[in-house]
């Protein structure tokens, strides 16, 4: 598919040698608006979403490489999020820590604690273990690599994997914990705060669809967690308390069976009764990668469900190519001491190639001028045209050229000579 948008730029104000903008023209058909700041805006880049039914509470589907948002249902809605906490915990380690996976650290009484049967107005940590909360099988005393761990926690939904790694990288859990929000608070994430490092049941560990998938973006972006999501089997090393044993991935998506799916690439599955069946996934399609977040699905098989339909409607849009400047426009500039109008040209198209469910939105073009001299060759670069995002991030670009040569007045050549004899 292929749009045309072009456009004429008849006065532009500019700036000499660099690129701070001083001129934007605001592309929004039908009519080109001239800015003389910047203006950025607020929300979402990308408008058009996916128009998908899923079964979760609260949804998202995000481009991991641009940000782009394909799909979102109460994405900014509070949520309990069980097991998927356990994304930011190996993030964290991998990530901040830059944990060495062949340390081997030894598991305390405190890690594995068990919360001892409910009774009224009892109180125990958050971090505390639950009875029927899944765990890697870990003993006090046993000596275990950080690698085995963050196998353990990732494949198998360790919950005390996810303690020992806590007390192995800050000394404590709730040190641990405190660090955590406090580097998500600093990655975007605004409306989670965790309790825990695994995402068993408490009343104030909470999150987003949203703020999730910013958590699973930045941790898809780590090799070693990528790495570990995708595995289907790790053969975990024996222990001074254990055999050697094999884990197995809980991921649906990955595993033979029902719902097997051919380009996902991870990442983890949670529940709890709260919480009920939560999930984030990761799929890849001719190079282009997508993560989706499902939160409060009533039924395991929803989650699943969900992810793949969300993978298989984005994967089946085809691209469309979107010129916005075909290149005949002719772009002036008025230079001081020069006998002749600069007149530029684009030397190909400026246009970008997207995906309907990721078109951008509110794109401005930008003149970036760069006249070292008063005498000009024709053909010579004077410049760049970009189009920008929002953010000011350039996503496309092509050098300006010069039309016709330019020449100095007469009277600019005299005392351009008059200030070389003097020097």
């Amino acid at each position: 598919m292929k749009k045309i948008l072009s456009r004429s730029v008849h006065k532009v104000t500019e700036q000499n040698d660099h690129c701070t903008p001083e001129a934007f023209v605001s592309i929004v058909p039908p009519m080109i608006v001239f800015f003389f700041f910047c203006a950025f805006l607020v929300g979402p880049l990308y408008a058009k979403p996916l128009q998908i039914d899923v079964h979760a509470k609260s949804a998202i589907m995000m481009n991991l490489d641009t940000g782009a948002i394909l799909f979102e249902k109460n994405a900014n809605s509070a949520a309990f999020p069980a097991s998927i906490t356990k994304i930011a915990t190996a993030l964290y380690v991998l990530e901040v820590m830059h944990a060495d996976l062949a340390k081997i650290v030894t598991v305390s009484a405190e890690s594995i604690k068990m919360k001892p049967p409910k009774k009224n107005g009892s109180s125990v940590p958050a971090y505390w273990l639950d009875i029927d909360g899944t765990r890697m099988g870990l003993v006090k005393g046993e000596e275990i690599s950080i690698e085995s761990l963050l196998h353990g926690l990732m494949l198998v939904s360790g919950n005390d994997a996810a303690n020992v790694l806590a007390e192995a990288m800050s000394g404590s859990v709730p040190a641990f914990v405190n660090d955590l929000n406090q580097y998500l608070l600093s990655i975007g994430c605004r409306n989670t705060h965790f309790s825990n490092p695994h995402g068993l049941h408490h009343s104030e560990h909470k999150t987003t669809a949203y703020d999730m998938c910013l958590i699973a973006r930045k941790a898809m972006g780590n090799p070693k967690f990528r790495e570990i999501v995708s595995k289907l089997n790790y053969l975990k090393p024996a222990t001074n308390k254990s055999s050697e044993e094999h884990l197995r991935q809980f991921n649906h998506l990955l595993r033979p069976g029902r719902f097997f799916y051919s380009n996902a690439i991870g990442i983890k599955t949670g529940y709890t009764s709260l919480a009920q069946n939560t999930l984030v996934a990761a799929a890849e399609h001719e190079g282009r990668i997508l993560v989706a977040v499902l939160l409060g699905c009533e039924k395991r098989d929803d989650r699943y469900e969900d992810a793949k339909s969300l993978f298989e409607t984005a994967f089946a849009e085809q691209k469309i190519h979107r010129t916005f400047f075909s290149g005949n426009e002719i772009y002036s500039r008025s230079i001081e001491g020069a006998a002749n109008t600069l007149q530029a040209l684009l030397t190909h198209e400026l246009a970008i190639d997207y995906y309907p469910a990721e078109e951008p939105e509110n794109i401005k073009a930008q003149i970036c001028w760069k006249i070292s001299q008063r005498s000009i060759q024709k053909g010579a670069v004077v410049g760049e045209m970009r189009l920008i995002d929002t953010n000011g991030n350039t996503i496309q670009s092509q050098p300006l050229v010069a039309k016709e040569e330019v020449k100095s007045t007469f009277m600019y050549m005299l005392k351009d000579r008059w200030d070389r004899f003097f020097k």
